[in-house]
C-alpha cells in the first residue's frame, strides 16, 4: 500500500483528486490529510487529523514521512516553502541528495511518449556541479518509473558547441561528466527542436545520439525552464505534473490554478516513482 500524506489538504480541489485517485488505483493508494480547515470528506476517502495550524499540518506529514509511514508528500493548500523548510530539516533525514530539484512529465498531444524537464522550478542558475546534480537526479526518476537508459538532452540554443555562450560551455561540460555512463545517455549541447522533433533532425541532416526521440530535457537555467513548461501547457495544451525529487520521496505540488486533470496527472508521477 502507497500512502499518501497531504498537508492542507482538506480543501475541495484536493478532496476532487484524491477521490478520483481512489478510483483509480482502487486498493494501492491511501491518503492521509492533515488541516486546520474541517474534514470536508464525507465518503472515508482519506484519513483525516485535525492541526492547529499549518506549520502543524506540514509537520506531521513530514514528520509521516519520515517515519517511512508515508511514501509521497502531496502539498495541499500550504506554502511550499514551508514544506522545503521542513523536509529538509536534519532530524527528519529525509534529504537524499544534495541538490533538491523539480522534475515535470509533460504531455504532449500527438506525441508518441511523455518527455521529462527539468529544472523549471527550483534552481534558478545552476554550476555544472549542481546541473550534474540535478541530471543524476532526473536519470533516478527515469530508472524509478521504467526508463533504464534514457535519452538526455541538454538544452542550449544551438547543437554546436560555442565558448561564448554559457548554456552551451555548461550543457558540454555536464555531457562531459557522464561520459561512459550505462545509465544514461547524456548528449549536449542539444538545440529543443534537434531533442524532440525527428522532422528537424531530417531536414537538418542532424547525427547525433539523441535525434529527436529525447526522454529528458534538461535546461541551463530556471527562465528557460519556465518559459518551456508554460510554452508547452498554454500553447501546446499538453497535460503537466511536477514532482520535486533529491529527497527521499517525491514531493508533488500542486496550486489552486492547476486543473484536477494536471494534479492527478502529478500525483500520478510520483506514485510511479515509488511503486515496486
Amino acid at each position: 500500500m502507497i500512502k499518501v500524506a497531504i498537508p492542507g489538504g482538506s480543501r475541495a480541489e484536493i478532496l476532487d483528486v484524491v477521490t478520483k485517485a481512489k478510483q483509480l488505483y482502487k486498493d494501492v493508494v491511501s491518503f492521509f490529510v492533515f488541516d486546520t480547515e474541517d474534514n470536508i470528506d464525507t465518503d472515508n476517502v482519506w484519513t483525516y487529523e485535525q492541526c492547529e495550524s499549518e506549520e502543524e499540518s506540514v509537520k506531521r506529514s513530514v514528520e509521516m514521512a519520515a517515519a517511512g509511514d508515508a511514501q509521497v508528500l502531496m502539498k495541499g493548500m500550504v506554502q511550499t516553502s514551508t514544506v522545503l523548510k521542513e523536509v529538509l530539516k536534519k532530524e527528519h533525514h529525509l534529504r537524499g541528495q544534495s541538490v533538491l530539484s523539480h522534475v515535470a512529465m509533460i504531455n504532449l498531444p500527438g506525441n508518441d511518449k511523455p518527455i521529462l524537464l527539468t529544472d523549471a522550478a527550483m534552481n534558478i542558475s545552476p554550476t555544472t556541479e549542481q546541473l550534474k546534480q540535478i541530471t543524476d537526479n532526473v536519470i533516478d526518476v527515469c530508472h524509478r518509473i521504467g526508463i533504464y537508459c534514457p535519452k538526455v538532452a541538454m538544452i542550449s540554443s544551438a547543437e554546436t558547441y560555442n565558448p561564448k555562450m554559457p548554456s552551451s560551455v555548461l550543457a558540454h561540460d555536464v555531457t562531459e561528466l557522464f561520459k561512459g555512463s550505462k545509465d544514461a545517455m547524456v548528449s549536449g549541447p542539444i538545440s529543443l527542436d534537434l531533442a524532440i522533433s525527428k522532422d528537424a533532425v531530417e531536414h537538418k541532416g542532424y547525427k547525433g545520439s539523441i535525434a529527436g526521440d529525447a526522454d529528458v530535457l534538461v535546461v541551463p537555467t530556471i527562465d528557460v525552464g519556465n518559459v518551456l513548461y508554460k510554452a508547452f501547457a498554454v500553447i501546446g495544451n499538453a497535460v503537466i505534473g511536477g514532482t520535486i525529487v533529491g529527497a527521499k520521496i517525491p514531493i508533488v505540488l500542486t496550486s489552486r490554478s492547476d486543473s484536477t486533470e494536471s494534479k492527478l496527472y502529478a500525483l500520478d508521477f510520483a506514485v510511479q516513482q515509488v511503486r515496486d
